[in-house]
This record gives structure tokens, C-alpha cells and sequence, in this order.
């Protein structure tokens, strides 16, 4: 019988109209609240194996004018990433403009990736240095995150 729907090729409507409801309920906690609310990191998942950077990223472009940090926050623990336990790394490579702005900000390379990034990058948007000489700009620029046991740290 080909095209037409008998009993026994519909799906049951009942069980979608009670599994819509779960997945939208699991759907609207909030994995963006502090993740430090839930209690200690509790790690999940080994540490990636840390690539090395200067292989990973060259920063050929970031030499020649001395670099000093006015302000660099670090980036928060991803809330999913604290949940779930997970650790992880970002590689950042971004330029920087006479007047110590940052832009250009890029993922190079990551591991697991997905809100790591997001949080590397959403601290680079944030960071300053000092002003460079006149008329000078440094591209390529390199910095890794590490993820560690619910710490953020620069390497």
C-alpha cells in the first residue's frame, strides 16, 4: 500500500505531546548561572594533551614593540564546561592596534572547543595594552587559556 497511512505506520501523537513538554522544561534551566552556586568542580574528563603553542600558532607578526598589558581579565570557567567537569584549552591569536587595542581576536586552535571559546574570546574583546610607538601594530599575537580544574589560567 504504498502512500497511503494505516494504523500501524502513524506514529502515536501521545508520546510526543508528553516528550515535547520534558525536553522544553530541560530546555529552560539556566546553564549560564554561576556555576559555582552548584558546589565544588568536580572533574570529569582528563585534562587535553597541551599542544605547543608556538607550533600550533606562529606569531611571526608580534615582534619588534614590547607588549604591556593595561588591562587583561581573564575569562570566566564556562558554566557547561563547570557542570559537566569538562577541561579544556583555547589558543587566541589576535593583533593589536598603536593604541593597545585588540582586535582581530581568533581561535587558533582549542580543545573541546564550543563555550571555551566563546569565553576566550569574549575576555580578549576586553583586553588593553599600553600604547605602541607611533605608527606601529602588531598582528598575530598569541595567548592560550587553559581550563583546569575549574581555574583559568595564561600560558
Amino acid at each position: 500500500m504504498t502512500g497511503a497511512l494505516s494504523a500501524a505506520n502513524v506514529p502515536d501523537m501521545r508520546a510526543l505531546v508528553l516528550i515535547v513538554p520534558l525536553v522544553l522544561s530541560a530546555c529552560a534551566a539556566n546553564p549560564l548561572s554561576d556555576p559555582r552556586e552548584r558546589g565544588p568542580f568536580i572533574a570529569q574528563s582528563q585534562m587535553p594533551l597541551m599542544p605547543n603553542v608556538g607550533r600550533a600558532a606562529p606569531s611571526q607578526g608580534c615582534e619588534g614593540e614590547p607588549l604591556s598589558a593595561a588591562s587583561a581579565p581573564l575569562p570566566d570557567y564556562p558554566a557547561r564546561g563547570w557542570s559537566r567537569g569538562l577541561q579544556g584549552w583555547s589558543i587566541v591569536q589576535f593583533d593589536v592596534a598603536q593604541d593597545g587595542g585588540v582586535s582581530n581576536a581568533r581561535i587558533a586552535q582549542s580543545v573541546p572547543g564550543g563555550s571555551f571559546d566563546n569565553e576566550a574570546l569574549r575576555a580578549m574583546r576586553e583586553w588593553r595594552f599600553r600604547p605602541l610607538s607611533e605608527g606601529a601594530s602588531l598582528t598575530g599575537c598569541t595567548v592560550m587559556f587553559e581550563f583546569v580544574l575549574g581555574e583559568v589560567r595564561i600560558r
